[in-house]
């Protein structure tokens, strides 16, 4: 009966360890210095017969725009082109179902996109809808 009592414990306290491992594990997947690295914006205005669609693919990476994500739930996001590098937003974060919620530190509205994390590539899909046209924002950032 001891034997079954201490073959009973170990294996409590083997899967409290695994299960905790597991979680912090996929909660820090986005931590870390993201460099914006590509994407493509598709526009469609409804007010035409058909419809126009347009497909800008954004040459505007440059290696300059980094975001950092912190495992304390903050965020900065940089521009290392600018004579001094600048910040150009920080605040905190919430990942949930897919999706990431930044909440600037100056306050205003939150931005809640879709996000993905797949190797070393970060995706994050922004939609603006405005009267008579909607525009799909994918970004892509590389892990530094």
């Amino acid at each position: 009966m001891k034997k079954i009592l201490i073959l009973s414990s170990l294996l409590l306290i083997a899967s409290a360890s695994i299960i905790s491992c597991k979680k912090s594990s996929s909660n820090n997947s986005i931590v870390g210095s993201w460099v914006l690295s590509g994407g493509i914006i598709v526009t469609t205005d409804s007010t035409t017969t058909p419809y126009t669609v347009t497909t800008q693919d954004t040459t505007i990476a440059n290696g300059t725009d980094v975001v950092q994500f912190n495992a304390d739930n903050t965020y900065a996001e940089y521009n290392l082109g600018s004579t001094p590098p600048t910040t150009e937003g920080s605040g905190t974060y919430v990942l949930l179902r897919g999706n990431i919620t930044l909440f600037e530190s100056g306050g205003g509205t939150p931005f809640t996109a879709p996000y993905s994390v797949s190797g070393n590539t970060l995706t994050i899909i922004q939609t603006q809808n405005n009267p008579g046209s909607s525009t799909k924002i994918t970004e892509k950032f590389t892990r530094q």
